[in-house]
Order: C-alpha cells, then sequence, then structure tokens
C-alpha cells in the first residue's frame, strides 16, 4: 500500500488525467440517456452502430442511442477536424469539405474518427452540391461509396438520406427509392424514410398519397421531435398542392412558432414552407415577407438561402418591381454563382 502522504501525489494525479482522456458525445435537449451530465456523456467509446454507441464509464458500459446523439468530440482527433468544423459552421463549404478528406487520411488508424471524416467530406460535398449542380456527382459518388463501406457506422442513416436528398434533386426517382428502401431497414429509420417517400409522391403530383401517409407518421413521432416537425412542413406542401391553403399555412405557422428562434435550418425551411404555401394561395406580398425571413435573419443556412432569394427576385417580378428584382438576382449570382436557382424565372421552384 502507498503511505497515506503519497496519495494525493500518485493516485489523485493519474485519476485527474484519466478523468481528462475521454470521448464526448454531445446529446440532443431533452435525452433519456440518465448517465448524462450538463447534456454530454464522457467516457470511452467502445463500438458504433446505426442503432447505438457503446461508450465505457469506469468499470461499466451504456448504450447510447445513435438518434439521441448530435456530435461526438474524439479523444485524440486531428486538429483538422476542429477546424473542418469551425469552416463548416463558418459556411465555408469548400474549405470544410478539403479539411474533412485530410482529417480522414490523419485518422486513418482510428476507425471512428476516420468514418466521422468520411462521413463529413461526403455530407459537406452533397451541401455544396445542392447550390453547385456540377458537384452532384462528386457528392452521389461519396455518399455512396461511404455506404458501402460502412454499413456498420452510426453515420449510415443520414448519409443514406443526403443521397436520397440529392437523387430526388436530380428527379432519378428509381435510385431515390432504393436509398430510401435501405434507410427504412435501419433502427429508427422508418420515420426518416416516410418522409422522404411522401416527398417523392409530392414531386410526381400525388399529395393525396403524400398527406396520407405523412399523417400517419406525425401521429406516431414524438411531440416536438425533429421528424414530427419535418412531416408537418412536408404536409403543409402536400396541403397547398391540393389548393387547401388555409390549412397548409397553419400547418406551417405552427412549426415555425413552436422553434426556437436561433435554430437556423428548421426555421429557415419553416419560413420557406410557408412562403411557397402563401404564394400558391395567390398572396404574393405575404409570401415575400415569409422569404424575407430567411434572407435577413437565416442567411447563414446555404440550402434554403438561394432558395429564398430566388422566391424573393420572382416575387418582385411579380408585384412590377423590377429594380428590386435585379437587386436580389444580382445577390443572388454573387454569393451563389452555381446555384440552380439561377433558372427559376416566373414558376414556382421545384422543392
Amino acid at each position: 500500500m502507498f503511505p497515506r502522504r503519497m496519495i494525493p501525489v500518485g493516485l489523485i494525479v493519474l485519476a485527474l488525467a484519466a478523468s481528462a482522456v475521454a470521448d464526448e458525445i454531445v446529446l440532443i435537449p431533452g435525452s433519456t440517456v440518465k448517465q448524462a451530465a450538463g447534456g454530454r456523456v464522457r467516457g470511452a467509446v467502445q463500438s458504433e452502430s446505426p442503432a447505438e454507441v457503446v461508450v465505457k464509464l469506469g468499470a461499466n458500459t451504456i448504450n447510447v442511442p445513435t438518434d439521441q446523439i448530435v456530435s461526438i468530440r474524439y479523444d485524440g482527433q486531428p486538429a483538422s477536424l476542429a477546424l473542418a468544423e469551425s469552416n463548416e459552421s463558418g459556411g465555408q463549404l469548400a474549405k470544410a469539405a478539403d479539411l474533412y478528406k485530410k482529417a480522414a487520411a490523419e485518422a486513418s488508424s482510428k476507425p471512428f474518427i476516420e468514418q466521422a471524416a468520411k462521413y463529413k467530406h461526403a455530407e459537406v460535398t452533397a451541401d455544396i452540391a445542392l447550390g453547385d449542380p456540377a458537384k452532384a456527382a462528386e457528392a452521389v459518388a461519396l455518399l455512396d461509396a461511404f455506404v458501402k463501406e460502412n454499413a456498420a457506422s452510426r453515420h449510415v442513416g443520414p448519409a443514406l438520406e443526403s443521397l436520397a436528398r440529392l437523387q430526388l434533386q436530380k428527379g432519378d426517382y428509381a435510385a431515390t427509392d432504393k436509398s430510401i428502401a435501405a434507410l427504412a431497414k435501419l433502427p429508427s429509420g422508418a420515420d426518416r424514410s416516410a418522409v422522404l417517400r411522401a416527398k417523392v409522391l409530392g414531386r410526381k403530383g400525388d399529395h393525396a398519397g403524400a398527406v396520407a401517409e405523412l399523417d400517419k407518421l406525425i401521429k406516431s413521432a414524438p411531440d416536438g421531435s425533429v421528424r414530427q416537425r419535418e412531416a408537418k412542413l412536408a404536409k403543409a406542401e402536400s396541403l397547398a398542392g391540393l389548393k387547401k391553403f388555409p390549412e397548409a399555412e397553419a400547418d406551417a405557422r405552427a412549426v415555425i412558432k413552436a422553434l426556437p428562434p436561433e435554430d437556423v435550418a428548421a426555421q429557415s425551411a419553416a419560413y420557406n414552407t410557408l412562403g411557397d404555401c402563401l404564394r400558391a394561395a395567390g398572396r404574393p406580398k405575404d409570401a415575400l415577407l415569409a422569404f424575407l425571413h430567411t434572407d435577413v435573419l437565416y442567411s447563414k443556412d446555404k440550402e434554403q438561402h438561394p432558395r429564398a432569394l430566388a422566391a424573393i427576385a420572382q416575387l418582385w417580378r411579380e408585384l412590377k418591381n423590377d429594380g428590386r428584382a435585379d437587386e436580389v438576382m444580382q445577390k443572388l449570382r454573387q454569393e451563389y454563382p452555381q446555384s440552380p436557382w439561377l433558372s427559376a424565372t416566373s414558376n414556382t421552384p421545384a422543392r
């Protein structure tokens, strides 16, 4: 045994060092993981799968459901990974993609970190492709390769979602259906695939079928969940397609009201959906105000912002203010020179 006077010098120092070396899992608000402290779990990640991440906490292990994880900071991850995340948050997507690729190479001996970096490289490239069609083929190839090579990864579900989103944008329904079917087989994938399936029905003009699918999902999803929110917005779009404009507007406004104002991605999507519904209802001035919310308050969302700018330009044109329309189109060209939304004219853009 150590003499009592040596305990603070030896054992406590070792304990402190051990506690400082850990992976950190950030959880969603309202997580049911009981071992969390301050919305986080700190320990050593033992394994990852589409369903859960197993974490060692002292002598015990716990299972953290994948759908309750926001992010994981791994002990020993390369500095390039954190730098990539910083650039992504700042909207520097091209630089972020390069840094994620670099991080994957630097972490080749650390499978969890390598998988995370490879997924983010593909995901950010997909985000770029939403505004630059020239990147679409590269993004599809990266996502497809990731899914095939990392079928047991916790990232395979989000990768399939991104793949389906790109395929839907291209109008490749057969490929979209294949990705959705693969997603549906994963743990917690049924809800995510249901929203995507309804979007496909809407794109094909089967709005009634989409509403029926989405009603089931809205009823079964937990109140306030991301999936319920996405289903409600998709339903609003289909209700507008059925010319049920008051119901469509009510659903979109209810989503906006329930969201935290600082949730950029969710708010921008909700305001753009509201704008589309109001525009379809023949209310261009009200629609303009909805899209301006995205432009003024949520321009960091590089998927929804160009969509809003294109709609704003179209609406100014419709309201006989060509000067304002030209200004907004110039802004769209400068900020998103490769965006497919540049080709939008008087027609409502496809979602």
